[in-house]
């Protein structure tokens, strides 16, 4: 989930944009998701966000000494995971050890090239639309046709057969439409997923040829490191190949979240339907990017209770909360991915650094070693770009993972049928494509676009400038509210059990790239991680009102190998 954070204690100054006000309910999460006023994003982390005790160890040559468990338990130290493509440990102090000492005592261990806090990653206020569907739906997505063909009786068994005139009967009523992918084929709410490449081989609602006629992503996995998926809903559980939880309730407890794999925020489910939503018969009503490839449910942010001035009810703090966890649960999710064989990894999670810091810099080499270990596994590794709406060409700050080694930045782009337009009380009249109001920018981002959405929203199956995807209904036989017992549980954000949500930011950009990213994979399967990441730059295509080039999985494919 993409999470909003700040390292520093100065901040570049956001763009000047004419934001409007907003009416929908709000809540915290940790996340790009919904970054409807730049200024809000801006929000900085304080030593509060420090995971008490809890420190992340980086050693030299990305290489964990055999002996290391050792070495800290002889420093009071316990080594709580290793995670061995990184070369990156999380370590543990005991309570009676101050923070210095601790440092001082891990920085002096052999090979050790770092030491950081491990942080739990919060975020902000954000806002978002549930989309009204029928009960029947949100049990089962998709709906048997009804018979229309008249009885045929049998001929007598006996007795002579009496020849009459034929009976001409009218022509049966055409079968009722078929109810699942009905926001993509029957309505405009697919665009952000045909506006990347997403359509063809025939599937109504977009142009009847495209990418889909080549492939649509089967033998390809994406891992999504999120706040996990809704596991039974009809758009991802026929591509689920993975339900993995690197939630440690010991180390972050949380009374709103169980931390099993099952998605009980929402944003999880939201980014992996966009990636890879399933289509046809018996699935839900919206199609990802890649149709068919598979989904590693890499769960490493949960929800926590938010802090609620004069209202104590532990209800209303959950039902309000945010998704957070541990730094190392994300390096973790990013271990495991490399292990489960990912071939592409769509991180939704990010934070700005100030390199003039300790921790900052500690950051930037941190995350280097995490996304060099994931290109040297043959992984493309997406990420969101961020969306403080901030020029990134000042050297002092930089967006982490999106501007770490060799991973693939995307900003948010919007929809050319509801050009972008701040004013309150615009609706959807179409224009250029523009880069999204909140979107992270500058030169050494080195991004490309994809969509994140913008104002104005429309209807549910209207035209909208926000992104329509799927959302979670919390755990199975369960109704919203405080998890105490088994039979409740939080689902999508604070909507309650809802299935479909829209929204906007760039967690809706990096997994609808990291589908493109797949298409590119199952029809080159000979291609590099690095050889799929300059094709996708190489055919992404330049618009007059877009400052940097839009992903295009239909360019993309006609590529020969890129050097």
């Amino acid at each position: 989930m993409s999470v909003l954070i700040k390292f520093a204690l100065t901040k570049p100054s956001p763009r000047t944009v004419n934001t409007r006000p907003l009416c929908r309910s709000v809540f915290r999460l940790a996340a790009f998701f919904l970054p409807l006023l730049p200024l809000l994003a801006a929000a900085q982390i304080d030593t509060t966000s420090v995971a008490p005790h809890r420190y992340i160890v980086l050693y030299r040559n990305a290489t964990i000494p055999a002996d290391a468990e050792a070495h800290l338990l002889s420093a009071n130290a316990r080594l709580t995971q290793r995670n061995e493509h990184l070369g990156i440990a999380a370590v543990q102090s005991p309570p009676s050890q101050d923070d210095a000492t601790t440092l001082r005592v891990l920085s002096a261990q052999p090979n050790v090239s770092y030491v950081l806090h491990d942080r739990i990653i919060s975020a902000l206020r954000l806002r978002l639309k549930p989309v009204a569907i029928k009960a029947a739906d949100i049990k089962s997505g998709a709906q048997p046709l009804t018979p229309t063909s008249p009885v045929i009786g049998r001929l007598p068994t006996h007795g002579p057969i009496v020849s009459t005139a034929p009976i001409i009967l009218p022509p049966p009523p055409p079968p009722p439409p078929p109810s699942y992918d009905t926001y993509y084929t029957s309505t405009p709410q697919g665009w952000a997923v045909q506006q990347v490449g997403g359509y063809g081989n025939n599937t109504p609602g977009a142009p009847a040829h495209g990418p889909w006629d080549t492939t649509m992503g089967k033998g390809i996995r994406i891992a999504v490191i999120d706040s996990g998926v809704d596991q039974s809903h009809p758009d991802l559980a026929p591509n689920l190949g993975l339900n993995l939880t690197e939630v440690d309730q010991t180390a972050y407890p949380s009374a709103c979240d169980d931390g099993s794999p099952q998605d009980q925020q929402g944003h999880g489910t939201w980014t992996a339907s966009l990636a890879a939503g399933a289509i046809g018969p018996g699935t839900g009503k919206i199609i990802g990017v890649a149709p068919q490839a598979t989904i590693l449910n890499i769960k490493a942010l949960q929800r926590m209770p938010a802090s609620i001035t004069g209202d104590t009810n532990p209800n209303d703090q959950c039902e309000a909360g945010e998704a957070s966890g541990l730094l190392s649960w994300v390096m973790q999710g990013i271990e495991d991915a490399i292990a489960n064989r990912a071939d592409v990894i769509s991180l939704s999670v990010g934070a700005v650094a100030d390199l003039t810091t300790g921790d900052g810099a500690g950051l930037l080499a941190a995350f280097n070693q995490i996304t060099y270990a994931a290109a040297q596994a043959n992984v493309v590794l997406v990420a969101s770009g961020g969306n403080d709406g901030i020029d990134l060409s000042n050297p002092r700050y930089i967006e982490l993972p999106a501007q770490s080694r060799g991973v693939l930045a995307i900003a948010a782009s919007t929809n050319p049928a509801c050009a972008q337009n701040t004013t309150p009380g615009a609706t959807c009249t179409p224009g250029p494509v523009a880069l999204a109001y909140y979107s992270n920018y500058g030169a050494p981002l080195n991004a490309l676009a994809a969509p994140g959405g913008s104002y104005p929203d429309g209807p549910d199956t209207g035209v909208s400038g926000w992104i329509q995807g799927a959302c979670s209904s919390g755990l199975t036989n369960t109704a919203d509210g405080l998890p105490a017992d088994s039979t409740h549980s939080y689902g999508c954000f604070n909507l309650g059990h809802t299935p479909y949500v829209q929204a906007m930011g760039t967690s809706a950009s990096a997994p609808l790239a990291a589908g493109v990213a797949a298409l590119l994979r199952a029809a080159h399967p000979d291609w590099s991680a690095a050889t799929v990441v300059t094709a996708m730059r190489n055919s992404a295509v330049p618009l007059p009102g877009l400052s940097i080039p839009l992903i295009d999985a239909a360019a993309a494919l006609t590529q020969l190998s890129p050097q």
